[in-house]
């Protein structure tokens, strides 16, 4: 039985959606400033595909508040109520997952978080099969904000679209449920 979007679980991304800036950035910009000499590592690691392992070597040196961040308050406002209603919530972002625990941990409303690992970078088509093994095709919805949540939203029931990155409602379309700006 296909459940109405609304009653579906929700999985939310961070970077962008939740938080209006990137924590990859953000934890290379503080860490570098303290600890230059991870730039070069950070940089090998890109070139040669393990972005997850950069992201999990700079999440451990990170120090933050996660007060500090900047959140999208109309779309956790829209959060807590779907909560309150009763919503599975789960925190899915390419972010690592020791920063996204930390994070969700301040804004709580999330019943589960999953991130990038150090081995699995958790975005575009791997988030978007690690959420259909986990709740099945077309029986989650999925709020996101760039070209790499398209791979998620072409496999689950209900699409929100939040601060979207430019051109990316024309790429979306009409598939789109909600929107928030």
């Amino acid at each position: 039985m296909i459940q109405a979007p609304d009653e579906m679980p929700l999985a939310v991304d961070m970077d962008g959606t939740l938080i209006l800036t990137d924590m990859s950035r953000v934890s290379a910009r503080r860490v570098f400033l303290r600890q230059p000499w991870m730039i070069l590592s950070t940089i090998f690691l890109e070139l040669t595909g393990r972005r997850a392992k950069w992201k999990k070597q700079l999440a451990r040196k990170l120090k933050f508040d996660p007060d500090e961040l900047v959140y999208h308050e109309a779309f956790v406002d829209w959060l807590t109520g779907e909560k309150a209603r009763g919503r599975t919530i789960i925190l899915a972002t390419a972010s690592d997952q020791t920063l996204a625990e930390i994070i969700a941990a301040h804004v709580g409303l999330f019943d589960d978080v999953m991130g990038s690992d150090g081995i699995t970078n958790l975005r575009g088509l791997r988030k978007a099969e690690a959420l259909t093994a986990r709740f099945g095709k077309k029986e989650f919805g999925y709020a996101g904000n760039s070209k790499h949540d398209i791979p998620v939203w072409e496999h689950c029931g209900q699409v929100i679209v939040v601060n979207a990155e430019s051109g990316l409602l024309d790429k979306v379309g009409d598939s789109a449920d909600l929107v928030f700006e």
